[in-house]
């Protein structure tokens, strides 16, 4: 009986065992799970609805949005095609600048220059005077140049004064633009990367000339015809012909070509070539001497540029009388022929002359302007008045 009971007793016990494991795994696995399964659902569907909207609305905006493209390609279209125009104008108004600079500075100087040319061409209808000179010697003088452009003035009015000055202010403006534009043809000039050639090299140097030379050349070969002209209107004062006109440039090259062929509009070309390319040279290799040998100050620079220009135009001046008797000479007016002036036969003949008749300085200053050689001198006892 002890057994049996004991037998009985102990499989009860293992079912309560195991019912009591069992219902904590049950209750484990279904208390759980009435929660997590509405918490999922409502997660889910927040999760779905919540991304559902940005999408769409990013959607729309991707389609809208690359719609605009197109209308802004073509304003940034029209705002580059403005900015060309405004480009074009910029150039177009920084060309009528120099343009307009260039006529005042040419007004307010040609009467001078015009005073000048009839002095090279050996014009002097003022009689000299006895004074003396620096050494305290007596030498002839000629009067000033402001008493020569009086005598201009008493003969032909103010506008008399502006003789030629349509012509010559062609020819600058022509050589100015030639020069310009071939400079621009060129490129830009390379600049000094490494740091030991602070200083200006002879090498650079020379590119420079030539890179001028070559521009330079350029404009002087187009605007010379109209270079000829306007000396050749100058030169009538003396005559007072009307061959030749300040403004009509038909007239003159009618008048030139019917009288000397091509080779009229080119007198004189040469000696006018070689001032340009002489006051070039001359200019850059003493401003190249002058930064080399001196301390480099920008507020010098000025200054050396100055120097240079005005040795190099008392150097190259005989040329420029070269220049203007050649192309006064055979011209038919009375200025350029026989018996005032003799008949050269190219610009060579009339630079040896005009040399040893030590006329080449004449019309170089504008006061103090001594008598050079016999040209110009008074016969023997004829008074001369002192100053």
């Amino acid at each position: 009986m002890d057994e049996t009971s004991s037998s009985e007793s102990a499989p009860v016990t293992d079912n309560s065992l195991i019912e009591e494991e069992l219902q904590p795994d049950v209750e484990e696995v279904q208390i759980p799970a009435p929660p997590v399964i509405p918490t999922p659902i409502i997660q889910t569907t927040e999760r779905i609805v919540t991304p559902i909207q940005p999408p769409i609305t990013q959607t729309v905006e991707r389609v809208v949005t690359p719609i605009q493209p197109p209308v802004q390609s073509g304003s940034t279209l029209r705002q580059r095609a403005q900015g060309g125009l405004s480009s074009s104008a910029n150039s177009a108004k920084s060309t009528f600048t120099v343009l307009k600079a260039t006529t005042i500075q040419h007004a307010l100087g040609h009467p001078l220059a015009y005073a000048r040319v009839l002095m090279q061409a050996g014009y002097e209808p003022l009689p000299p005077y006895r004074a003396t000179n620096l050494f305290g010697k007596e030498a002839l003088y000629y009067p000033n140049t402001f008493r020569y452009l009086r005598h201009i003035y008493n003969v032909d009015g103010f506008i008399g004064l502006y003789r030629g000055f349509g012509c010559s202010l062609l020819s600058k403006v022509v050589c100015w633009y030639t020069t310009t534009k071939i400079d621009e043809l060129l490129g830009p000039v390379e600049s000094q990367t490494s740091g030991n050639q602070a200083k200006p090299t002879w090498n650079k140097c020379t590119q420079k000339i030539l890179r001028e030379v070559r521009c330079q050349s350029w404009g002087v070969l187009l605007s010379h015809p109209f270079q000829v002209m306007a000396i050749r209107c100058m030169g009538q004062f003396v005559g007072r012909e009307k061959a030749y006109s300040s403004i009509n440039i038909f007239q003159n090259f009618q008048e030139i070509y019917n009288r000397q062929g091509i080779g009229g509009f080119f007198v004189g070309l040469i000696p006018r070539w070689l001032i340009e390319v002489s006051t070039i040279v001359l200019t850059n290799v003493i401003i190249h001497l002058l930064k080399t040998n001196l301390p480099i100050q920008n507020d010098m620079a000025s200054v050396y540029e100055y120097l240079a220009t005005f040795v190099a135009q008392t150097v190259t001046y005989p040329l420029s009388v070269v220049t203007t008797v050649t192309a006064m000479n055979r011209s038919g007016l009375q200025i350029g022929m026989l018996p005032r002036t003799p008949i050269y036969a190219n610009w060579q003949d009339a630079y040896i002359h005009l040399k040893k008749t030590e006329q080449l300085k004449r019309g170089s200053s504008l006061f103090n302007r001594a008598v050079f050689g016999n040209v110009g001198v008074p016969a023997p006892g004829t008074p001369i008045p002192n100053a």
